[in-house]
């Protein structure tokens, strides 16, 4: 025993000195932090980013930076999303400020890039309220720092966003520029978009055909004659080689060349169309984006069915007018007798709906309804002898169908569509343009075949006009470009030419533009919950780390551990001959 445990001794640290030659390597698995990517939707989030940069800290590997080939998660922080989500890892999740007291933005205005002189124009204003349950949102439309039209309405939520229609009635020709304010409880107004619309005498071309005489078709007539925004041209076929006509209307539908000249075209009595007649407003539709209003009086049969895409219709007779109201209210109509089709066709909506009675079987059914027949709209009524009941105390039936009309015209594709990123901006401002031509667009989507197409823009001032670059972009006859407004305030126009046809618009440069501040929250919730993860505001800060811990696994990686690079091993090895060393010495071993 007492030379066996020197030997150990001796044999250890020999064990020592071999290894500490050989250098073996140890591996094994060990658990890595996470890899979080934070990133700030502009400066403004910043000092969010950072308090949740520091949340995340303990549990986190944290890069302040989009980081998509090594991070675990992504963590947006701010009301928007970044300008690209490309670098973005998944899961990712959204930290949205939360709201401090009530707020308000507008965000988004619709408004139509022309407007006839003295005719009522629409402007749709999106507002979004937070943090005003129960409190008043006032929404107006100033025109030269005076209030035109305002709206109220109750906020029944905390975030709730209200859309407002406003109107107008332009006195002056020209580019007429707008703001739209918004405020609650009629305190002084926190948030303001502008919009720029160009009023001209131009009016839309309606021609209204009937193949035989139609009541319905007259009475519709007669409701827009007086509008100002339309140029009426009719004609009435009374007998086989006989008609009335108003203006210098086609002899028939089946000539395209001649169609063009309209923007909508109004038929009355269409189960008397023939084949060719309806061969000539679909390709209206579809090689000139024009609008087409059939108005059924019967119901009958005929080639127009194919048109309205509809085989199966159902209908009903009261001795009582059947309320119809439209979807977006603008008066009701009242007939006797409506038609339906037994199925909407695909892509149709609805534009007014009847109202069932108090202890009437009758269901809601869609009496007048659109749908999209290439390029154009085409909208179909059923409310067969609604001209009966037109009377203005009972009925707004000439207000729904100027409205209607009017809407199915600003539907149609101009020759030259021009559409700018903004109207009103900022000197310096960047703009981008947009371009579309009509003809080669429709005519290379009927034809499948590629079509020329040439066109050029320009900025014009009163000093001389620069010239904007533009390049194809998406299908054929579509161009896109952009620019950087003038830094001079004032009025200037971007002109195009292409296919043979000129378009202007208008553009404002103002020092005090507001631009619409369109917020990205729902866009935002929708992202990340695409990308497997959450939203939640700042006031919940506390558990997002939960909620990461819970989509992302923690991150193996295989370590080699080589234990003799250490200098620690000296020690036992030291130890080891230290003591074989004494043993020996005690006992008088040699």
């Amino acid at each position: 025993m007492s030379r066996r445990i020197p030997r150990l001794l001796r044999a250890f640290a020999i064990l020592l000195a071999v290894a500490g030659a050989v250098d073996p390597a140890i591996t094994s698995e060990r658990q890595s932090r996470p890899v979080v990517s934070v990133v700030a939707a502009d400066s403004d989030a910043a000092p969010l980013a950072g308090a949740v940069a520091r949340q995340l800290a303990a549990g986190f590997t944290v890069i302040p930076a989009p980081f998509a080939g090594g991070a675990a998660a992504t963590v947006l922080v701010g009301d928007r999303l970044p300008a690209s989500t490309a670098e973005l890892a998944a899961p990712a999740f959204a930290v949205v400020p939360a709201p401090s007291g009530a707020a308000v933005a507008v965000e988004r205005v619709e408004a139509p890039a022309s407007a006839p002189y003295q005719a009522r124009t629409a402007i749709l204003a999106s507002a979004r309220a937070t943090g005003a349950a129960g409190r008043t949102l006032e929404v107006a439309l100033h025109l030269g720092g005076v209030v035109i039209d305002r709206v109220r309405r109750r906020v029944a939520t905390n975030d709730e966003v209200d859309r407002v229609a406003l109107t107008f009635v332009p006195m002056a020709t020209g580019a007429v520029p707008l703001r739209v304010t918004a405020a609650i409880d009629s305190l002084p107004p926190t948030a303001a978009a502008d919009v720029l619309v160009s009023v001209s005498e131009t009016r839309r071309a309606v021609l209204f055909y009937d193949p035989r005489p139609s009541w319905m078709s007259t009475f519709v007539r007669r409701a827009i004659e007086g509008d100002p925004r339309f140029a009426i041209t009719s004609r009435v076929v009374t007998s086989r080689n006989a008609s009335t006509d108003a203006g210098q209307p086609p002899a028939s539908l089946d000539d395209l060349a001649t169609l063009d000249l309209y923007d909508v075209i109004v038929v009355g009595a269409p189960e008397s169309l023939s084949a060719r007649d309806v061969a000539g407003l679909d390709a209206f539709m579809r090689r000139h984006g024009g609008g087409v209003v059939l108005l059924l009086d019967e119901k009958a049969s005929g080639p127009y069915e194919t048109l309205a895409a509809v085989r199966d219709w159902a209908g009903t007779t009261s001795g009582i007018p059947i309320p119809v109201d439209p979807v977006v209210p603008d008066g009701r109509l009242r007939s006797d007798e409506i038609t339906w089709p037994d199925r909407l066709p695909a892509g149709a909506e609805a534009v007014a709906r009847s109202v069932p009675r108090s202890g009437d079987t009758l269901k809601s059914r869609p009496v007048i309804w659109r749908s999209a027949v290439g390029a154009g709209r085409l909208v179909v009524s059923g409310a067969l002898d609604a001209w009966r009941t037109r009377d203005s105390t009972a009925s707004a039936f000439d207000e729904f169908w100027r409205s209607t009309i009017a809407a199915t015209a600003d539907a149609a594709a101009p020759a030259v569509g021009i559409h700018l990123s903004q109207s009103v901006m900022r000197p310096g401002a960047s703009v981008d343009l947009t371009v579309t031509l009509r003809g080669p667009a429709l005519a290379a989507l009927a034809s499948g075949q590629a079509v020329s197409a040439s066109v050029s823009a320009a900025l014009e001032s009163p000093g001389g006009s620069a010239a904007v670059r533009l390049w194809p972009a998406g299908p054929i006859g579509r161009f896109r470009g952009s620019f950087r407004a003038p830094s001079a305030a004032g009025t200037y126009r971007v002109g195009v030419l292409g296919d043979g046809a000129r378009a202007e618009a208008p553009i404002v440069v103002s020092a005090d533009a507001a631009p619409a501040s369109e917020g990205e929250g729902d866009l935002i919730r929708a992202f990340v919950l695409s990308r497997g993860g959450s939203a939640i505001t700042a006031s919940r800060l506390a558990t997002l780390p939960a909620a990461l811990e819970r989509a992302v696994r923690p991150a193996t990686r295989r370590e080699e551990w080589h234990p003799m690079r250490s200098a620690w091993w000296i020690i036992p090895f030291a130890l080891a001959l230290c003591a074989e060393w004494w043993w020996r010495r005690r006992r008088g071993l040699a």
